[in-house]
Parts: C-alpha cells; structure tokens; sequence
C-alpha cells in the first residue's frame, strides 16, 4: 500500500482544518448578523436594478433600517412599497410634501422622478450597501432554499465535527508512535549501556572478586 509523503499529509490537514474553521465562521458570523438585524427591527434586501448605481449597484445588498417619516430627510435613501402587490424600490428623496405627507424619490441613475410615495408606505432609511452580495440575499430568503440552506448548514458542521475528531485520533496515534519509539530508543540505549559495563574489565574483575 502507497504512504503518502508526510510533508502533502500535513498539508492536507491544515488545509481541511482551516476550510472547515472558515466555513464555520462565515455561518456563524452570518447567522449573528441576522439576528442582530432581527433584534434591531432592520431588514436586508437586494438591488435588482440599476437605478441606483453607481452608489448602490444592481446586486448590491442593502441594510435598511426604520426610521418615522417625520427624521427623513432630502438626500436620503429610503425603500418604500410601490404597489399592492407588495413591490419595493430603494430610490434617493428630492423632495418632501410635509402637507400631503409624500415623498418624491428618483433613482440616482434615472432621469424621471417616481410618482408621489406616501409616508406610510415607507418600509425605513439605507443605513448601508454591499455591492456583490444581493445574490445571497435572494438565495438565503427564497422560502425554496430554507431546506437546502438548512442542509448546507448542517453537513459544514457535521464535516467540521467529523473533521475534529479524525485529527484528535490521529494525534493520539502520533503520541503514541513517539512515545513507544521513545520507550525502545530507552530500552536499547539502557542494554547497550548495561553491555558496556559488563564487558569492562574492572567491572569483570569486581564480579570475580564477588563469586570466587
């Protein structure tokens, strides 16, 4: 049977051992944001248009965050409901109608402003962007891929648990390898020395001297 070279061995052990302490950070990071956002009433969403490019790109994740009607100002980007069918659009506010209680939007890349939005129909201001990452977001909150996702979740950590206790035996077979080593590499030294000293010709000459 073929040994692998200790050298590729150890390197593969590294390898797994940082991919699986990767991946289990980047869900267990994921999944603290998510719920800070949570706790924090905030929402996560996705830009799939470019309406807002070149501050917020088509694909970009967005963290918004509540914030009353009456705290918005001129500048600010707010997601809003565009129609029943539930519909959002992040667009930047240019103007405020306090007595109609209204905004105008326009996206930064359009040149027509939306239709009047009212207050009530806005769901909170962007506290930040994420070029790159709406794709993930549309992944992780498509009720399709809760089960997939909850699967990928779980085979990462069970790899990583396997993984922990492959290495943990594997290191106790070294120890043991070393230390069995070590007890013949004692034993052979302590023969040998115990040879010597029977083979000195004082040494000799005492036992004599002992058993005439």
């Amino acid at each position: 049977m073929r040994k692998f070279n200790p050298k590729v061995k150890n390197v593969i052990a590294i390898t797994l051992d940082f991919l699986s302490s990767f991946f289990t950070a980047i869900i267990f990071i994921t999944a603290v944001i998510f719920i800070l956002i949570k706790v924090f009433g905030w929402h996560i969403f996705s830009v799939d248009s470019p309406s807002m490019a070149p501050v917020y790109p088509e694909d970009s994740l967005i963290v918004v965050q509540p914030i009353a009607p009456e705290e918005i100002e001129v500048g600010d980007v707010i997601t809003y409901v565009l129609n029943e069918d539930g519909i959002l659009v992040t667009h930047r506010v240019v103007d405020i109608d306090v007595a109609d209680e209204s905004f105008i939007t326009k996206g930064d890349g359009n040149e027509v402003e939306d239709l009047p939005v009212l207050w009530e129909n806005v769901v909170g201001k962007v506290f930040l962007g994420i070029p790159g990452l709406g794709p993930f977001v549309r992944f992780v909150s498509a009720e399709g891929n809760r089960v997939a996702i909850i699967l990928i979740i779980v085979s990462v950590l069970a790899l990583s648990l396997v993984w922990d206790i492959v290495a943990n035996v594997i290191k106790k077979k070294k120890e043991k390898r070393e230390s069995d080593k070590k007890q013949i590499d004692n034993s052979v030294e302590s023969l040998f020395e115990n040879d010597l000293e029977i083979n000195d010709p004082q040494t000799e000459q005492k036992i004599r001297d002992k058993n005439p």
